[in-house]
């Protein structure tokens, strides 16, 4: 394959972000060559903390300080006599990602020996856990740096747009709904870390709203186009809100907005889940704070521009 010729380091940049965007999306790329990409891209553009960010994931992390949140969890382990212990012990998993990504292919436990003689045992589960949220932060890293070299502040400006209309909409809805966004954007400016994950609860109240607006509650099961059947009672918002968008959208539309929401629910799962670890946990990082925002946003927009205006307007 020959390599093409780039007039500038900045051009070269934007062509293997597009790219890796697709590639991230269409599940092409294993997260070590997205993270070489991502660090041609951030050498190229001079990004360095993204880059010694980057450096570290691929050849593992030297200073325990520097360990993000996300590779630190509870995991049972083995006693230096080789005795089994589920009970969970705070473990800094500081490795290669090369190392847990061959695992997680393979499905296999990864085990860590501890300076006390011990073995923290790894299962895929918590291996995903610590691969997804680097897939996430490459994919915003690539994201920001589209902005930058194609769209300037044009994207920032259309975000605010969206939250703007998103919030007018909601309020009018309900003025009650007003308390929630309202809380969603002082803890999402706070500087106080724990007031990050709060975000995520906000955002979840906020999906919740909109199911029971769009798709009240029902006891009996809704028979999605593609045949499954999924439950729709009051605790089921998200798949009342795939109820809705099955009922509304049209086919292309419908297969594109399942998929973000699929991707949005099973990702503020993930954070709900971490913010309330325990003690141990540092809780979420700002970045995912309000990458979570943004993702509810676009989605609840989607939603509404399937409802009809007189609907809305009420």
């Amino acid at each position: 394959m020959e390599l093409k010729k780039f007039t500038s380091p900045r051009e070269e940049a934007l062509e293997l972000t597009y790219q890796t965007i697709k590639d991230i999306l269409d599940g092409k790329k294993d997260v070590v060559s997205i993270l070489r990409y991502c660090l041609v891209i951030a050498k190229n553009l001079r990004k360095n903390e993204i880059e010694n960010w980057i450096m570290s994931e691929l050849s593992g992390y030297d200073n325990v300080l520097d360990v993000p949140d996300y590779r630190i969890m509870g995991c049972p382990y083995e006693d230096k006599d080789g005795i089994y212990n589920r009970e969970l012990r705070e473990t800094l998993i500081e490795i290669e990602i090369h190392l847990l990504d061959s695992k997680l292919r393979r499905n296999e436990n990864l085990r860590l020996l501890r300076k006390d003689g011990s073995v923290s045992i790894i299962d895929p589960v918590k291996i995903e856990r610590v691969i997804s949220p680097i897939i996430d932060k490459c994919l915003f890293f690539l994201n920001d740096v589209k902005t930058e070299l194609q769209y300037g502040g044009v994207i920032q400006y259309l975000i605010e747009e969206i939250r703007n209309k998103v919030d007018e909409k909601l309020s009018s809805l309900d003025k009650n709904i007003s308390d929630e966004i309202d809380s969603l954007y002082l803890n999402l400016s706070s500087s106080n870390p724990a007031d990050w994950p709060k975000v995520a609860h906000s955002c979840r109240r906020i999906l919740k709203f909109v199911a029971d607006f769009v798709f009240p509650l029902k006891e009996e099961n809704y028979k999605m186009k593609d045949g499954r059947e999924i439950e729709v009672k009051e605790q089921h918002f998200i798949n009342r809100l795939c109820a809705f968008i099955d009922q509304k959208a049209n086919s292309g539309q419908r297969k594109l907005l399942l998929a973000e929401i699929n991707y949005l629910e099973a990702y503020l799962r993930q954070i709900v889940e971490f913010s309330q670890m325990g003690e141990h946990n540092k809780s979420i990082s700002k970045f995912d704070a309000s990458m979570i925002a943004t993702h509810t946003y676009l989605i609840v927009s989607d939603i509404l521009k399937l409802v009809p205006n007189s609907k809305t307007s009420n």
